[in-house]
């Protein structure tokens, strides 16, 4: 049997995430561990102010750093540790491997801007598609979504 068969596209383990500076820290999130295998959904369920945002957001490393730190743990994607990767792997990761869509109507899709030339776009800059293979997929992907 082939052992990546058994290892999660994703997994976090035990990550922490403070903010503050110096002696002041404060801890956001607590060892929080899950992991995410391929065809998988996961979700992050808690109160307002629980950490979920803050715990997404570490995946991709889109918190303002240095305010933000991370005390503890590991965020693992296909054998690499994205907490200690520079920027220009994070740059290869974002969008092209994992995306991520915020559930604030405003911050998520630009009203002024189509669904399809926001998805669109991605796929251009990520997988350097034209703009005509571009919007075949971006039907297929929304088909494919209800």
């Amino acid at each position: 049997m082939n052992s990546q068969a058994n290892t999660p596209l994703l997994s976090v383990e035990d990550l922490s995430v403070a903010f503050g500076q110096w002696d002041k820290q404060n801890l956001a999130v607590k060892q929080i561990s899950f992991s995410v295998n391929k065809g998988e959904t996961v979700a992050l369920v808690g109160e307002s102010g629980s950490g979920k945002s803050v715990s997404a957001l570490s995946v991709l490393k889109l918190l303002p750093y240095p305010s933000a730190s991370h005390p503890s743990g590991k965020v693992l994607f296909n054998g690499t540790d994205l907490l200690h990767a520079d920027e220009k792997t994070m740059r290869k990761v974002r969008g092209n491997e994992i995306s991520m869509i915020f559930q604030e109507p405003m911050t998520s899709l630009n009203p002024l801007h189509s669904v399809e030339k926001q998805v669109a776009e991605v796929l251009k800059i990520h997988q350097g598609m034209s703009d005509t293979k571009a919007r075949q997929r971006v039907l297929e992907l929304l088909t494919q979504v209800g």
